[in-house]
């Protein structure tokens, strides 16, 4: 499918947080599968249980074992050798991937609504609080064509203000660059990129420019579930968040217009009438549940989410509804 949005008109830069809602974000944790690997010495409870001098559990002794991991009382009462276990606490990886590919610049179609690119920035910088303050290891990724240098891997609170500041600096890339197969190779080369897995959010408005007149065969979401391949349970856990705004799912404009594509720069005059819009609400509603349907054949969740929600009113309660903050 391939989108055209009206020219953008340059929007002033909006804040990402106020304090206050950072401090309120702190009650709030990210909801994983205890599948998922981690560090030692995080603050969530592992499932694996490891010798410790704290019990929690009994296993057979083997040779090798620390003779200070014996439970000597349980060897005096049944003369059994038992080590005792602890489960350990570790943190999870957090990854953030996020789309700054030309689309994510389009324009709100109202003064004082925050922009696609805000609204993206903004969320990604909200589960980056969440992470860091819940003691996990964050890596926070942009990415077009290809995965960009990104910030971390890092852990603990004293790098929020980092990860605000590093969200702040990054920019959409400018309209004319193709971006053929970017889902697709970023997903694949970041899954080797990291083998451990881990909690991988991905911040996208999913507008896919690949040549469709070359493979008319292939569908966006098609695309994306072959990206997804790559990052399957249970070593990774998989939250795509699609974001786009009312503009691009309800558009109500009517009348001449002269659209440019935000991901080529290619321009195109055209006349939206109410049949043309109608056509266009059915191919979107198709589409998404088309993502929608590729992601839980690769066993991740699909997210939709407006860039016009109020983040703490909407977005938030939203994601905690969804069973992916609590």
């Amino acid at each position: 499918m391939r989108f055209f949005q009206r020219k953008p008109k340059a929007t002033p830069n909006l804040p990402l947080f106020d304090e206050p809602f950072l401090r309120r974000l702190e009650r709030l944790n990210f909801h994983t599968v205890p599948s998922l690997r981690g560090n030692i010495l995080g603050e969530r409870r592992s499932r694996n249980l490891r010798a410790s001098l704290d019990f929690s559990d009994h296993r057979p002794y083997s040779a090798g074992d620390d003779l200070r991991h014996v439970d000597w009382n349980a060897y005096a009462r049944h003369e059994l050798l038992v080590v005792k276990l602890s489960e350990a606490t570790q943190s999870v990886d957090i990854h953030i991937l996020l789309d700054r590919s030309p689309s994510m610049g389009s324009p709100p179609q109202n003064r004082g609504v925050v922009s696609k690119w805000d609204g993206a920035r903004r969320l990604a910088g909200a589960l980056s609080y969440l992470g860091l303050a819940g003691g996990e290891r964050l890596h926070l990724t942009p990415f077009a064509q290809t995965l960009d240098k990104g910030f971390g891997p890092t852990h603990g609170k004293k790098q929020i203000i980092s990860a605000l500041q590093f969200l702040t600096s990054v920019t959409v890339q400018g309209s004319g660059v193709s971006g053929q197969g970017a889902g697709v190779i970023s997903l694949s080369e970041y899954a080797r990129r990291h083998p451990k897995g881990g909690l991988l959010v991905l911040i996208s408005d999913l507008w896919d420019t690949v040549a469709l007149e070359e493979s008319p065969q292939i569908s966006t979401a098609q695309r994306l579930a072959e990206g997804l391949r790559y990052l399957t349970p249970p070593r990774w856990q998989v939250l795509v968040v699609h974001l786009l705004t009312e503009a691009e799912v309800e558009p109500t404009f009517a009348g001449n217009f002269n659209l440019q594509d935000l991901e080529t720069g290619e321009k195109l005059p055209f006349h939206f009438d109410q049949a043309t819009l109608t056509q266009y609400r059915l191919r979107v509603r198709r589409w998404c549940a088309e993502l929608h349907a590729a992601c839980t054949q690769r066993g991740a969740t699909y997210t939709r989410i407006l860039a016009e929600w109020p983040l703490e009113q909407a977005v938030i309660p939203y994601l905690r509804q969804r069973g992916i903050v609590q």
